[in-house]
Order: C-alpha cells, then structure tokens, then sequence
C-alpha cells in the first residue's frame, strides 16, 4: 500500500497548533488540540487597490490586472461621461477621452487595442451604435454596429470580437441580436436563445460566455462561434456584475437582483463555485477581461452611490481580515474642533474645541485614553479651536489656535508631559487650522490661515528644534483644515481647503527643506484629519471630513504613491480629532460633528490582517 511518504516525501506531522509560515502550503498535518487533520489550500480572496480618479457608475472595462482600461460611464453633473482611465495594478492615470461619451457600454480588447461598442448616449437617452478603438492614448472612430444597443455583453479582441443582447431603446427593445467582427465589419450571426441584457460577457470570439441577466438570472450560455447552449447555473442569480476570464475559466463578481450583491464565483468551464466577497457591493462597474479566473479588477460601479473604488482579485493561501473600524470609549463630554491630537491609540491625548453647535463655547479641557476609556488631564493655559499638534501623550505640542471673540488666530504654543500644560516659544506667524509633524525636539507646522473667517489659508512652514522657530520651506498653494504627520524631514499633508477649492483631494511631501506633489486622494475633503506618525509619507490614514456635499466616512490609506479607500467610521463626522501619531495601521478619532451637534463617540482602526488559510479535512 502506497503510504502519504512514498507519495509526497514527508510524514504526516502532529503539531499542538496549526503552522503559520507559508511552506506549508498543500501539506498535511495533524492537529493534537482539536484532532483532525489540516491543510493549507490556495483560495480566493480581494483587496483594494487605487481609487479611479473620475467617481463614476455605468461604466465599461478591458484588460488585465496590471494593464486595465475603462471608460465611459456616469459622473456627477455628467450623465454621458467621456473619461478613460488605465491601471498599472496600483494606481490609475487618465488616457484619452471617447469621442462620443456614452455610459453601460461593451469594452473588449487590451489596454493599447481597447474597443469601445455601443452604450446610452445623448440626446434623449439614444442606443448607441458607435465604436471607437484605443491605442492606448487616443480613441478613433470605428465600424458602427449594425443594431445600436446598451447592457450588451462583449467579449474577444480589438480584431475578432462578439456582441450579444443588451437594448435597443425605443426600438426592437430587449434583443437576443449577435453580432461579430471580422477587422474589417460586424456581421449578424446567430442569436441568443431569448433577448436579454445586464449579462455579463467574457472570452474570445469562438468561445465566449453570457452570464446572468435581469430576474435574477442564473443562466451561463457559452458560445462556440456559431451556436449557444446552457452551461452551467450561478449560485446566486444576478445583473450587471464584473465579468472577466475565458469560456473555462472564468469570473462574475458583485451585481444586482433587487438588491445589490457582493458574491463572486468563478467557473471551471462546467460548474461555478463560490469565492470571497467583494468588499464593496456594486453593479454597473467596470472591470476586466483577464484570461483566467485567477485574478481580476473591478472599479466604479454603483453601490448604490457612485463610488470610486477599486477591488482586486487573486490566489492565495492567505485568508484576509477586512480592516474595520470599531467603537471605543466615549469622551466624558461631546467636543468638535479642537483640531489634531498628539500620540496613539494607547496613549492619546485631545484638548481644546468647542462643547456646543449652541454659541459655540470653547473648552481647555485635555482628555487621554489609554486603549479602552478616557480621562480627564491637565488644562490648556489658552482656550481656543482648530489646533494643528505634534508628538505624544507625554512630550506633545499645541499650534496656535482661534479665538471668537475677539475673531483672531494665536500664535500660542503650549507642550504636554503627560500631566499638565507648559507655554512654550510662539510661533512667529499667528494660525489656526495648520497640520503638524514630528516630535517636541524636532517639529513641523503647515499652513493654516491667519485671518479668521476668510476662505483662503496661508502656505508658510515653520520647524521648531524643541526651544525655538525657523521658517520652513513654503508649499506650492495655501491650505488649512488638512490632514497631516510624517517628521520634520519627512512630512505629508493631504486635503484641506483654500480660497477656489473648497475641498481638496490634492497630496503634498515635504523633504526637509521643499514640497511636491504625491498621489491624488479618491475622496477631496476638508475638516479632516491623518494618522502615520513617523512613517506617514508610506503609509497614511485619512478619515472622515466635509466632502462637496455631505459629511463623510469615507477612509483612504496612502502607501507613498496612491490612495486607496478602505473600512469606513461607523459615524460619519467631520472636526474631529485623532492621534495624530499614530501609525495608518491603528488609528484613534474622536468626537467631531455628525452633521450638525457634536458627539462624544470615538473609533479605533485596525488594518486588514492576512492569516495563513487553514482547512480541516474529513472523510466526506
């Protein structure tokens, strides 16, 4: 009898607990604690990846993971948007924009020979029959499709493409019509077995699938060139999802059946089995067209909201935990605008703001937390809002601050040990609103604004060496309400307001002595504030803030290139505080405003975790 040995080289092993390293992988083993035996198989999992630079629903996509493409679709105050974008698998850049902007549109081929077919276009709501091909800077006009339509499905290359279903408003309706592309023109070829649209199309010419549908379809039909028959079922039938892959090896991910739905599966060429989730449910995204059901993007979509979020899609015998944010100690009193706080989600220590949306009395109470409740510490010398801050709970700085009456900015600056209040060298430009980084020996100031009330903000940097101030280098634009951190060497600030831009999205580093620009924020927002202590240059985290139009949850985290969305509060708020050295992996805030009265919640952030996948084997 032929023994696990002979087969595979190793004895089964006995271990009290389950191994984490990943050598492991597609061995087995025997738990002694809970007797039965394991094994670490590969599986499915998403993971965010960089925010598209256009919010947009009813979007189309192409590509690959690390070559994708999408265009069209819906933005605010668009209804027929033109934009194309291309992702590198970490960030997007935007490309040239479609001649005709239209939205649910087919896109097949690769991000340099992309296709653009069909979609809604102006006036009036017009099926569309236009194509336009990409070279991956600049769109053309191409071949029109015999039948204009919308929710089509797609599938093949910029030389050898199908189309299938979809709506030809306000004509034939609903249609089962299929047409092909030689290079040259379409051809009507066999149609579907019944009109349909919403599915999802994936594939090439000669072995193509139709997934879904709207009633909650679960129908998969494949197509050999010439004829369509039934493959197999989805588990959970749906519209308007992702689909990417080949007729063998395939995906669907998200959609709608009445509902919105986070499920993906992925098909075998026989059978779809179910996979992880999508972080964020959606449906009229875009996504690509990679050539197996290993890994895939989607982007945009609507969720219900147009969102602006990418998901990726890959292998691994590594089971994520999603980053979350959950409710910790309350304050002893609401408070909002005391601006940043010093230390970590440990340690921290917020001071100064207002009490009430009633008048607006200010408060110099300094409240720590030490990981589960908070306490009251030594006052403020000076009462005021709107502080910038650096350092920790023992060795932090207070910036300035904004006094009404009389309606003037300080140049105060106060330093904490832990226990009580000392002032300190004032600044030699009066702000409120500025963002701080670095340490009490070793210190940064940033912007701010200096007249009470106006719109604009100043671009002025001051370094403070622990006993007195120098200028720093001056920023490019004035900013003040923003999120900040780094070290004094090594700073960042994203987001903020001044006068012309209300709410910024816009990131800027600081080397020591000058400023450039970084990664472009998913969400532009005000009243918000940042964690990365040290290392926030590589690895930021921004929550909350006053967007265009609503206080927001919304959270993004920097990795010194792009940003990318993950777990949002659980109550959105903007003039909150945070501790402000904390790392992007495990962040503090605390009170705010949520819209219109201040609260007294706080929340701490934990980043997405990766454990090793293990999996009990039975006889079954």
């Amino acid at each position: 009898m032929t023994t696990y040995k002979e087969t595979f080289g190793k004895q089964i092993q006995k271990l009290s607990s389950d191994p984490t390293n990943t050598q492991v992988e597609g061995q087995i083993w025997y738990n002694t604690t809970s007797n039965v035996f394991k094994t670490v198989l590969d599986f499915g999992a998403w993971s965010s990846g960089g925010n598209l630079n256009v919010t947009r629903g009813s979007l189309s996509g192409a590509g690959t993971l690390t070559a994708g493409l999408v265009a069209g679709g819906t933005t605010p105050g668009i209804a027929f948007d033109n934009a194309t974008e291309e992702y590198n698998g970490s960030s997007w850049t935007n490309g040239g924009d479609l001649s005709t902007g239209r939205k649910i549109s087919a896109t097949v081929g690769t991000q340099t020979t992309g296709v653009q077919i069909g979609g809604i276009k102006a006036p009036a709501n017009t099926a569309a029959a236009e194509v336009e091909n990409y070279n991956g800077t600049s769109w053309t006009n191409g071949t029109a499709l015999n039948l204009g339509r919308y929710a089509l499905g797609g599938a093949g290359t910029s030389t050898s493409s199908v189309v299938f279903g979809g709506n030809n408003i306000g004509g034939t309706g609903t249609t089962a019509n299929v047409e092909e592309w030689n290079g040259s023109s379409w051809s009507e070829v066999n149609n579907l077995p019944s009109a349909i649209l919403g599915q999802g199309g994936t594939g090439i010419q000669t072995a193509a699938l139709s997934i879904g549908g709207p009633s909650s379809s679960t129908a998969t039909l494949e197509y050999d060139g010439t004829n369509w028959t039934s493959g197999g079922a989805l588990s959970v039938g749906r519209s308007n999802g992702g689909a990417s892959g080949i007729q063998t090896a395939a995906i669907f991910a998200s959609g709608s059946n009445g509902g919105l739905q986070a499920v993906t599966e992925r098909y075998d060429g026989t059978a779809w089995s179910n996979s992880a989730n999508v972080s964020t449910a959606r449906q009229e995204l875009g996504s690509s067209k990679d050539g197996s059901n290993t890994s895939m993007f989607i982007a945009g979509g609507e969720a219900p909201s147009r969102t602006n979020a990418t998901e990726e899609f890959s292998l691994s015998i590594f089971s994520p935990i999603a980053a979350s944010w959950s409710s910790e100690g309350s304050l002893p009193a609401p408070r909002f605008n005391g601006g940043q706080g010093i230390g970590i989600e440990s340690a921290a220590a917020i001071f100064g703001g207002n009490v009430s949306t009633v008048s607006y009395p200010y408060t110099n109470t300094t409240n720590e937390y030490d990981g589960s409740s908070w306490t009251n510490g030594g006052n403020l010398n000076n009462t005021g809002a709107n502080r910038g801050a650096f350092g920790t709970q023992t060795a932090g700085l207070s910036l300035g601050s904004y006094l009404y009456p009389p309606n003037v900015s300080t140049t105060n600056v106060e330093e904490y040990n832990g226990s009580a209040w000392t002032a300190k060298s004032a600044m030699g430009t009066s702000r409120y609103g500025a963002g701080g980084a670095g340490i009490s020996t070793a210190g940064l100031v940033i912007g701010g604004a200096t007249k009470p009330g106006s719109t604009g903000g100043i671009t002025g940097t001051e370094e403070y060496n622990g006993s007195g101030w120098t200028a720093g280098g001056a920023m490019p634009n004035a900013v003040k309400y923003h999120a900040s951190g780094g070290t004094q060497t090594a700073a960042i600030r994203a987001g903020g307001t001044r006068s012309g831009a209300p709410r910024l999205d816009e990131t800027f580093e600081y080397d020591g002595s000058s400023w450039t620009a970084g990664g472009t924020m998913g969400t532009a927002r005000y009243l918000c504030n940042g964690s990365g202590g040290p290392t926030a240059q590589t690895a930021m985290l921004i929550a909350g803030g006053q967007t265009a139009t609503a206080t927001t949850g919304v959270s993004e985290v920097y990795n010194g290139t792009a940003w990318a969305t993950t777990a949002s509060l659980g109550t959105a708020r903007n003039q909150h505080m945070n501790a402000q050295f904390n790392n992007a992996n495990n962040a503090l805030v605390a009170g705010g405003v949520p819209p219109s009265s201040g609260v007294a919640s706080s929340e701490r952030f934990t980043s997405e975790v990766i454990k090793l996948d293990k999996k009990s084997l039975t006889s079954s």
